[in-house]
Protein backbone atom coordinates (compact mmCIF):
# COMPACT_ATOMS: atom_id res chain seq x y z
CA UNK A 1 0.00 0.00 0.00
CA UNK A 2 2.86 2.37 0.84
CA UNK A 3 4.35 1.80 -2.61
CA UNK A 4 0.99 2.58 -4.20
CA UNK A 5 0.61 5.75 -2.12
CA UNK A 6 4.15 6.87 -2.98
CA UNK A 7 3.58 6.25 -6.68
CA UNK A 8 0.29 8.15 -6.48
CA UNK A 9 1.98 11.14 -4.83
CA UNK A 10 4.81 11.00 -7.37
CA UNK A 11 2.28 10.97 -10.20
CA UNK A 12 0.46 13.96 -8.70
CA UNK A 13 3.77 15.77 -8.26
CA UNK A 14 4.70 15.23 -11.90
CA UNK A 15 1.20 16.38 -12.91
CA UNK A 16 1.62 19.60 -10.92
CA UNK A 17 5.04 20.21 -12.49
CA UNK A 18 3.54 19.61 -15.93
CA UNK A 19 0.64 21.95 -15.15
CA UNK A 20 3.04 24.64 -13.97
CA UNK A 21 5.04 24.38 -17.18
CA UNK A 22 1.85 24.54 -19.26
CA UNK A 23 0.66 27.62 -17.36
CA UNK A 24 3.99 29.35 -17.98
CA UNK A 25 3.76 28.44 -21.66
CA UNK A 26 0.20 29.71 -21.90
CA UNK A 27 1.08 32.95 -20.14
CA UNK A 28 3.91 33.53 -22.57
CA UNK A 29 1.61 32.76 -25.52
CA UNK A 30 -1.11 35.09 -24.27
CA UNK A 31 0.74 38.06 -25.74
CA UNK A 32 -1.68 39.59 -28.24
CA UNK A 33 0.60 39.25 -31.24
CA UNK A 34 0.96 35.49 -30.68
CA UNK A 35 -2.66 34.89 -29.71
CA UNK A 36 -4.04 35.87 -33.12
CA UNK A 37 -1.66 36.20 -36.05
CA UNK A 38 -4.40 37.89 -38.10
CA UNK A 39 -4.10 40.90 -35.77
CA UNK A 40 -2.62 43.58 -38.05
CA UNK A 41 -2.67 46.48 -35.60
CA UNK A 42 -4.15 47.29 -32.23
CA UNK A 43 -4.18 50.72 -30.62
CA UNK A 44 -5.28 50.49 -26.97
CA UNK A 45 -4.90 54.33 -26.98
CA UNK A 46 -3.90 54.39 -23.32
CA UNK A 47 -1.72 57.47 -23.64
CA UNK A 48 0.02 56.77 -26.96
CA UNK A 49 -0.59 55.40 -30.47
CA UNK A 50 1.81 52.46 -30.24
CA UNK A 51 0.74 49.29 -32.01
CA UNK A 52 0.25 46.46 -29.50
CA UNK A 53 0.43 43.79 -32.23
CA UNK A 54 3.70 42.25 -33.41
CA UNK A 55 3.68 44.36 -36.59
CA UNK A 56 4.87 47.76 -35.29
CA UNK A 57 2.20 49.65 -37.24
CA UNK A 58 2.52 52.61 -34.89
CA UNK A 59 0.33 55.63 -35.54
CA UNK A 60 1.21 59.31 -35.47
CA UNK A 61 -1.27 61.90 -34.24
CA UNK A 62 -1.77 64.81 -36.60
CA UNK A 63 -3.61 67.93 -35.45
CA UNK A 64 -4.90 68.90 -32.04
CA UNK A 65 -5.83 66.15 -29.60
CA UNK A 66 -5.81 65.27 -25.90
CA UNK A 67 -5.98 62.21 -23.68
CA UNK A 68 -9.22 61.71 -21.74
CA UNK A 69 -10.89 58.95 -19.72
CA UNK A 70 -11.36 55.89 -21.88
CA UNK A 71 -14.08 53.37 -22.57
CA UNK A 72 -11.52 50.71 -21.69
CA UNK A 73 -8.16 51.03 -19.97
CA UNK A 74 -6.78 54.24 -18.52
CA UNK A 75 -7.17 56.64 -21.43
CA UNK A 76 -8.74 57.33 -24.82
CA UNK A 77 -7.89 59.80 -27.56
CA UNK A 78 -10.00 62.93 -28.04
CA UNK A 79 -9.62 64.23 -31.60
CA UNK A 80 -10.48 67.77 -32.56
CA UNK A 81 -11.86 68.35 -36.08
CA UNK A 82 -9.03 67.94 -38.60
CA UNK A 83 -7.07 65.68 -36.26
CA UNK A 84 -6.35 62.03 -37.00
CA UNK A 85 -4.03 59.08 -36.39
CA UNK A 86 -1.84 58.68 -39.46
CA UNK A 87 -0.67 55.15 -40.35
CA UNK A 88 2.06 54.36 -42.87
CA UNK A 89 1.34 51.25 -45.01
CA UNK A 90 3.58 48.28 -44.32
CA UNK A 91 4.01 44.65 -45.33
CA UNK A 92 1.17 43.70 -42.98
CA UNK A 93 -0.99 46.70 -43.96
CA UNK A 94 -0.22 47.15 -47.64
CA UNK A 95 -1.98 49.25 -50.24
CA UNK A 96 -4.19 46.40 -51.42
CA UNK A 97 -4.95 45.10 -47.94
CA UNK A 98 -8.65 46.00 -48.09
CA UNK A 99 -9.19 43.99 -51.27
CA UNK A 100 -8.89 40.83 -49.18
CA UNK A 101 -10.54 39.64 -45.98
CA UNK A 102 -10.42 42.15 -43.14
CA UNK A 103 -12.09 43.59 -40.06
CA UNK A 104 -11.82 47.16 -38.77
CA UNK A 105 -13.25 48.05 -35.38
CA UNK A 106 -13.13 51.04 -33.04
CA UNK A 107 -14.99 52.48 -30.10
CA UNK A 108 -16.16 56.02 -30.84
CA UNK A 109 -17.88 58.78 -28.88
CA UNK A 110 -18.56 61.53 -31.45
CA UNK A 111 -19.40 65.08 -30.43
CA UNK A 112 -20.63 66.02 -33.94
CA UNK A 113 -18.26 68.99 -34.23
CA UNK A 114 -16.72 67.51 -37.35
CA UNK A 115 -18.09 67.51 -40.88
CA UNK A 116 -21.43 65.95 -41.85
CA UNK A 117 -19.61 62.81 -43.05
CA UNK A 118 -17.17 61.87 -40.30
CA UNK A 119 -14.38 59.39 -41.04
CA UNK A 120 -13.71 56.57 -38.61
CA UNK A 121 -11.24 54.92 -41.01
CA UNK A 122 -9.81 56.60 -44.09
CA UNK A 123 -7.71 55.37 -47.04
CA UNK A 124 -6.06 57.66 -49.61
CA UNK A 125 -5.30 58.97 -52.19
CA UNK A 126 -8.16 59.61 -54.60
CA UNK A 127 -8.91 57.90 -56.98
CA UNK A 128 -7.28 54.76 -55.59
CA UNK A 129 -9.31 52.44 -53.35
CA UNK A 130 -10.08 55.15 -50.76
CA UNK A 131 -11.82 52.48 -48.66
CA UNK A 132 -13.52 54.55 -45.97
CA UNK A 133 -15.74 53.94 -42.94
CA UNK A 134 -18.01 56.91 -42.23
CA UNK A 135 -20.73 57.99 -39.90
CA UNK A 136 -23.11 60.74 -40.92
CA UNK A 137 -24.05 63.01 -38.00
CA UNK A 138 -27.18 64.37 -39.70
CA UNK A 139 -28.59 61.04 -40.85
CA UNK A 140 -27.17 58.76 -38.17
CA UNK A 141 -25.97 56.20 -40.73
CA UNK A 142 -22.80 54.10 -40.87
CA UNK A 143 -21.33 53.71 -44.35
CA UNK A 144 -18.50 51.76 -46.01
CA UNK A 145 -17.45 53.24 -49.36
CA UNK A 146 -14.65 53.10 -51.90
CA UNK A 147 -13.73 53.36 -55.56
CA UNK A 148 -14.99 50.37 -57.52
CA UNK A 149 -13.31 50.78 -60.87
CA UNK A 150 -13.43 54.53 -61.47
CA UNK A 151 -16.67 55.05 -59.57
CA UNK A 152 -17.05 56.26 -55.97
CA UNK A 153 -19.42 53.63 -54.60
CA UNK A 154 -21.64 53.22 -51.56
CA UNK A 155 -20.72 49.62 -50.86
CA UNK A 156 -22.50 48.91 -47.58
CA UNK A 157 -24.62 51.47 -45.71
CA UNK A 158 -27.04 51.17 -42.79
CA UNK A 159 -30.39 52.78 -42.27
CA UNK A 160 -30.45 56.12 -40.45
CA UNK A 161 -30.99 57.04 -36.83
CA UNK A 162 -28.28 54.76 -35.41
CA UNK A 163 -25.61 57.23 -34.26
CA UNK A 164 -26.16 60.08 -31.80
CA UNK A 165 -23.64 62.45 -30.27
CA UNK A 166 -21.91 62.10 -26.90
CA UNK A 167 -22.49 58.37 -26.66
CA UNK A 168 -20.10 55.42 -26.88
CA UNK A 169 -20.51 53.00 -29.79
CA UNK A 170 -18.51 50.10 -31.13
CA UNK A 171 -18.46 50.25 -34.93
CA UNK A 172 -17.09 47.27 -36.87
CA UNK A 173 -16.91 46.52 -40.59
CA UNK A 174 -15.86 43.12 -41.95
CA UNK A 175 -15.28 41.51 -45.34
CA UNK A 176 -14.93 37.80 -46.11
CA UNK A 177 -14.76 38.54 -49.87
CA UNK A 178 -18.36 37.36 -50.14
CA UNK A 179 -20.13 39.91 -47.97
CA UNK A 180 -19.41 43.22 -46.31
CA UNK A 181 -21.01 43.46 -42.88
CA UNK A 182 -21.43 46.42 -40.56
CA UNK A 183 -21.93 45.84 -36.83
CA UNK A 184 -23.01 48.34 -34.20
CA UNK A 185 -22.44 47.43 -30.55
CA UNK A 186 -22.03 43.77 -31.47
CA UNK A 187 -25.15 43.48 -33.64
CA UNK A 188 -25.12 43.17 -37.43
CA UNK A 189 -27.02 46.14 -38.82
CA UNK A 190 -26.25 45.79 -42.54
CA UNK A 191 -24.70 43.41 -45.07
CA UNK A 192 -24.01 43.77 -48.78
CA UNK A 193 -22.42 41.75 -51.56
CA UNK A 194 -18.66 41.99 -51.94
CA UNK A 195 -17.26 44.45 -54.46
CA UNK A 196 -13.52 44.78 -55.09
CA UNK A 197 -12.18 48.30 -54.73
CA UNK A 198 -9.29 49.80 -56.67
CA UNK A 199 -6.66 49.21 -53.98
CA UNK A 200 -3.21 50.84 -54.18
CA UNK A 201 -3.78 52.96 -51.08
CA UNK A 202 -0.70 54.76 -49.77
CA UNK A 203 -2.16 56.45 -46.66
CA UNK A 204 -4.32 55.08 -43.86
CA UNK A 205 -5.80 56.80 -40.82
CA UNK A 206 -8.23 56.54 -37.96
CA UNK A 207 -10.11 59.84 -38.09
CA UNK A 208 -10.59 62.18 -41.03
CA UNK A 209 -8.94 65.15 -42.68
CA UNK A 210 -9.68 67.88 -45.17
CA UNK A 211 -13.38 68.47 -45.75
CA UNK A 212 -14.51 65.27 -44.04
CA UNK A 213 -13.32 64.95 -40.45
CA UNK A 214 -14.10 63.15 -37.21
CA UNK A 215 -14.44 64.92 -33.86
CA UNK A 216 -14.79 63.22 -30.50
CA UNK A 217 -13.22 60.37 -28.57
CA UNK A 218 -11.83 57.11 -29.93
CA UNK A 219 -10.65 54.00 -28.07
CA UNK A 220 -9.56 50.39 -28.74
CA UNK A 221 -8.97 50.71 -32.51
CA UNK A 222 -8.06 47.49 -34.25
CA UNK A 223 -7.52 45.91 -37.68
CA UNK A 224 -7.53 42.19 -38.55
CA UNK A 225 -6.61 40.44 -41.79
CA UNK A 226 -9.70 38.24 -41.57
CA UNK A 227 -13.42 38.65 -41.13
CA UNK A 228 -14.44 38.34 -37.49
CA UNK A 229 -17.59 36.29 -37.08
CA UNK A 230 -20.67 37.53 -35.27
CA UNK A 231 -19.74 35.86 -31.99
CA UNK A 232 -16.28 37.44 -32.04
CA UNK A 233 -17.76 40.86 -32.70
CA UNK A 234 -19.99 40.35 -29.65
CA UNK A 235 -16.93 39.49 -27.56
CA UNK A 236 -15.29 42.78 -28.55
CA UNK A 237 -17.97 44.56 -26.55
CA UNK A 238 -16.11 43.49 -23.40
CA UNK A 239 -12.94 45.21 -24.67
CA UNK A 240 -10.16 44.13 -27.00
CA UNK A 241 -7.89 42.95 -24.18
CA UNK A 242 -10.60 40.54 -23.01
CA UNK A 243 -11.25 39.37 -26.58
CA UNK A 244 -7.59 38.84 -27.46
CA UNK A 245 -6.93 36.94 -24.24
CA UNK A 246 -9.92 34.62 -24.71
CA UNK A 247 -8.13 32.03 -26.83
CA UNK A 248 -5.27 31.36 -24.38
CA UNK A 249 -7.77 31.27 -21.49
CA UNK A 250 -9.79 28.68 -23.37
CA UNK A 251 -6.67 26.53 -23.84
CA UNK A 252 -5.92 26.77 -20.13
CA UNK A 253 -9.43 25.60 -19.26
CA UNK A 254 -8.99 22.62 -21.60
CA UNK A 255 -5.65 21.68 -20.04
CA UNK A 256 -7.06 21.89 -16.50
CA UNK A 257 -10.05 19.78 -17.52
CA UNK A 258 -7.73 17.08 -18.88
CA UNK A 259 -5.72 17.04 -15.64
CA UNK A 260 -8.81 16.66 -13.46
CA UNK A 261 -9.76 13.55 -15.46
CA UNK A 262 -6.41 11.84 -14.68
Amino acid sequence: KEDIIMKSWACKGLTLVWLSLMILLLISSSVWSVGDKSLVLYYPLDGDTKDASQNSNDGEIQGKSKWVDGKFGAKALHLDPNAWIGITPSDSLNGDFLQGEFSISAWINPNFLGSAWEHIWRSLPIPNGCDTLFINKDLGVISWRGFVGANWTVICQTDGGLIKKDKWYNVTVTSDKKKFRIYLDGKEVKSANYQETAGKNTIYSFGGRGGETYAGVMDDAVVFSRALDKDEVKEIQEGMEVFLAAEPQGKLTTVWGEIKQK
